[in-house]
């Protein structure tokens, strides 16, 4: 078996997600969640490539807004790599994924390693 070589815990949650693709918004949801990307349900619009925005809502005041890609798209799941957000929604995403693995700690130490060679 190979050997999973992903610097960031996966979390699996199952939030609903907005996925902003050429100016519309498409509704899913999360499957899991990392400080650098998501994967989520599917939909026929989403192209591997394409440049769009996540928009995760935490409260009706509150989302967490991601520049991101797709980046693999599967018959029931699309994987997106985030590319760059501001200081806001880092940190809120990072509270999200420390939350609900369980392992603030481990999030912690993962963040002081580079993510990509």
């Amino acid at each position: 078996m190979e050997q999973d070589k992903r610097k960031r815990s996966r979390v699996p949650v199952h939030f609903d997600v907005g996925i902003v693709l050429q100016g519309k918004r498409i509704q899913t949801q999360i499957i899991n969640i990392s400080l650098t990307g998501i994967l989520c349900t599917t939909n026929p619009r989403f192209q591997k490539g394409d440049d769009c925005t996540v928009v995760i809502s935490l409260r009706d005041d509150m989302q967490i807004t991601i520049d991101a890609k797709i980046l693999r798209v599967g018959k029931g799941e699309t994987a997106i790599g985030f590319s760059a957000m501001d200081e806001e929604s880092f940190s809120h995403l990072n509270k999200v994924v420390q939350y609900n693995t369980g392992d603030a700690d481990r999030i912690e130490r993962e963040f002081r390693q580079k993510a990509f060679d």
